[in-house]
């Protein structure tokens, strides 16, 4: 076999490509060993003998045992509240000094974990200062609903199960907060009603005392007798358990109408009664009136023909 002798420049060529590509080879290699020890690096840091060191771990465990027992200390606080209070303190009242506590406890428990994490808390009150001038600038009609409130709870004018009337709206009042009072009304919708505006507003408490009295205007003919409608209205009062006899029951001739003589009956009755009592008593009127022949007046026109005068204009 014959041999062959490669040329000079090919060689050069040749061996510099190798070089070349060996180097090449050799950054790349180099390259993903940095990686990977950058990497190695990078994990080594968040390994648990780095994270839970020995004083964190105390002061987590400080943390959990500060939750537990401020939040022991909020259910036992709240327990004797609600058993030695209640008896003598209102509902509403009742309501507010449970969700005073509960905000008080958030509050505590919230400055004490941040003290045992060793975060300034006199910079954070310092902020919050600063941010509660500028809420209470924006927020003056809260301020006003909230300072209201005390007021309605301070002259007890208003406690829950009342019958209330406020401008338009009638209901029974549910909840009073530190901003409003909720009211259902007689087709179980729910109203707020901002503690301001009743501060503001003229309401009527239909439920404020034990009793309560009905006026129910009752109009007879003009021929009947005023005595016996007198008589019959007081007497058919004894036929309806549910009415009081004391304070007795009242009749009032109210006016001259149209086409009857008004007559209001008067009863007393517990304030849970009202309307079995109204029902009772307007049925009682009707069934009794009708026995005894007296006329339940109704608008009537009566036209009478003047017969001289047609004559005249016949002739």
């Amino acid at each position: 076999m014959d041999k062959r002798t490669v040329p000079f420049p090919v060689f050069v060529f040749s061996l510099a490509s190798f070089v070349l590509e060996t180097r090449r080879r050799s950054d790349y290699i180099l390259h993903m060993a940095e990686q990977t020890s950058a990497k190695d690096s990078f994990f080594s840091q968040f390994n648990f003998s780095t994270i839970f060191t020995q004083e964190r771990l105390l002061k987590l465990g400080e943390t959990l045992i500060a939750i537990v027992v401020f939040y022991l200390v909020y259910r036992i606080a709240k327990y004797y509240i609600n058993k030695f209070a209640r008896k003598k303190i209102k509902q509403e009242k009742l309501e507010l000094i449970d969700k005073a506590v509960r905000y008080v406890f958030n509050i505590f428990i919230t400055l004490y974990i941040l003290k045992i994490l060793g975060i300034n808390i006199n910079a954070i009150l310092g902020a919050a200062g600063i941010l509660g001038v500028a809420i209470g600038f924006a927020a003056q009609t809260s301020m006003s609903n909230i300072i209201s409130g005390f007021f309605i709870l301070a002259e007890h004018s208003l406690k829950i199960g009342d019958f209330i009337s406020i401008d338009d709206i009638s209901g029974t009042v549910h909840s009073i907060n530190l901003l409003s009072v909720k009211l259902v009304t007689l087709d179980n919708q729910m109203v707020r009603i901002p503690n301001e505006s009743i501060i503001k507003a003229n309401v009527v408490d239909s439920t404020f005392h034990h009793l309560r009295r009905l006026q129910i205007p009752v109009g007879v003919a003009y021929d009947s007798d005023l005595q016996q409608v007198t008589e019959t209205l007081l007497g058919l009062t004894k036929k309806v358990p549910l009415v009081l006899q004391d304070p007795p029951p009242l009749v009032m001739m109210d006016s001259f109408a149209d086409s009857a003589v008004n007559v209001i009956l008067a009863v007393w009755f517990k304030k849970d009664d009202y309307t079995n009592v109204k029902n009772a008593i307007i049925m009682e009127v009707h069934r009794t009136f009708k026995e005894e022949g007296i006329s339940i007046a109704f608008p009537q026109l009566d036209v009478h023909v003047d017969s001289a005068a047609g004559e005249n204009g016949h002739s």
